[in-house]
């Protein structure tokens, strides 16, 4: 009988110990100027190494609509880009970091004062999964 061992990377997940596992990790940015206040950064700390579905049930106890719609829709666009382009798992599926990069607005046309400088946030995913290898297709003998 196989023991139950807690996953190398997420806090949530168990798994069996005698089946291999191949862990993966795609990191993926979202364009955003929604989500400045300090309420989320801690949200988005709050998320890290946690499974998918339990980072959906915390961002779900959000009080604030907006900031829980927008996280709720980079969420499940990750986790759907990843499960089509890289046939994932939603079950073994986690947030292995999350966090906001400000990045400056350099084009001189759009700001000709050099003192107002204006920003662009990025949202930084690195999704992390887990998977088996597909089985080897023999080819036929005639």
């Amino acid at each position: 009988m196989p023991r139950l061992l807690k996953h190398p990377r997420c806090k949530d997940f168990f798994r069996a110990s005698r089946n291999p596992m191949i862990l993966e990790s795609v990191t993926l940015s979202a364009k955003n100027s929604n989500l400045l206040s300090g309420n989320v950064t801690k949200i988005l700390k709050s998320l890290r190494k946690r499974s998918f579905y339990k980072a959906i049930e915390i961002v779900s106890d959000i009080g604030n609509l907006t900031e829980q719609n927008e996280i709720l829709q980079i969420l499940y666009s990750a986790t759907v880009y990843t499960e089509n382009n890289h046939y994932a798992n939603l079950l073994k599926l986690w947030i292995d970091d999350i966090y906001i990069k400000k990045i400056p607005n350099s084009n001189k046309f759009i700001t000709q004062d050099s003192f107002n400088i204006t920003y662009q946030y990025n949202v930084i995913i690195k999704l992390g999964f887990e998977y088996k290898e597909p089985p080897i297709k023999k080819e036929p003998l005639w």
